[in-house]
């Protein structure tokens, strides 16, 4: 009977990891949530190639010394990519969007659903795109199914290190202008190379029912245990406003000094 009162979450990994290095990388969070949320880790549909993986960028190495031809825990996947080296052309995210879809539609249809999203770098990005789009599924005709959403809006969201994609899709989905209305919470590092403030203000401003913690890390979900707390907290009551902050200090208006890379152009958005 237990089981049946935990919240499940489906995770997004970021760009050049899996499944696997994630569920790893967060398993002292899911300790700390255990008998609250059941997290649900996904593998992106797109596989990358050495080329894929930016020079400019740091990039997620698996964590297991494996052959990727013999261990799947091996291959590094994104939810998009670039298919240039100015990273103008980009290629996945509708097929990623339909990937989702299914995933979302065979969930519904053994008798489950999923209460809220979690994404990591570009698993982030991915997962603001994935709640706008359940809100407002029609801006991606290929997302429904005999013209119906495959799941219904979820309650919660969070965006780990996330940024707002500038895909010409997810621009159309995730925007100022569309302001989605799924509470949210975002979480970036204050010593970031990634993602510099600019790009992560972006997505903020996506999301109205927000809120914004900041920690004095790199590019990562924080593990400590005021982070581990705070974060089991928020997700247990997504709409509680009274949940102490886990760092001492904290200003939406601080920059933040923006390890899987998220492709990005090299024009930053101002």
């Amino acid at each position: 009977m237990a089981s049946a009162a935990l919240k499940r979450v489906l995770v997004l990994h970021g760009y050049s990891q899996n499944a696997y290095i994630l569920s790893k990388r967060l398993s002292a969070l899911r300790k700390q949530c255990k008998g609250i949320v059941e997290f649900v880790f996904i593998d992106a549909p797109l596989v990358l190639e050495p080329q894929d993986l930016f020079e400019n960028e740091p990039t997620e190495l698996p964590e297991v010394s494996s052959d990727p031809l013999r261990d799947p825990s091996a291959v590094l996947r994104g939810w998009w990519k670039f298919a240039d080296k100015q990273k103008q052309v980009s290629v996945g995210m509708e097929d990623s969007l339909v990937f989702l879809r299914d995933v979302l539609k065979d969930e519904v249809e053994n008798g489950r659903r999923f209460d809220g999203l979690f994404g990591f770098s570009q698993g982030a990005a991915m997962a603001a795109v994935l709640g706008a789009l359940l809100e407002e599924p029609s801006k991606f005709q290929d997302f429904l199914i005999n013209g119906k959403p495959p799941h219904p809006p979820v309650s919660f969201c969070i965006c780990a290190a996330g940024f707002l994609p500038t895909v010409p899709l997810a621009t159309t989905i995730l925007s100022p202008q569309s302001r989605m209305k799924t509470q949210t919470l975002h979480i970036y590092g204050m010593a970031d190379p990634i993602i510099p403030y600019a790009r992560a203000k972006l997505l903020t401003e996506t999301t109205p029912n927000r809120r914004i913690e900041t920690h004095d890390g790199g590019h990562f979900v924080p593990s400590k245990g005021p982070w581990r707390k705070f974060i089991a907290a928020w997700l247990k009551d997504p709409v509680d406003d009274k949940i102490p902050s886990p760092e001492e200090t904290y200003t939406e208006s601080t920059p933040l000094a923006s390890h899987t890379a998220s492709p990005a152009p090299e024009i930053q958005p101002s």
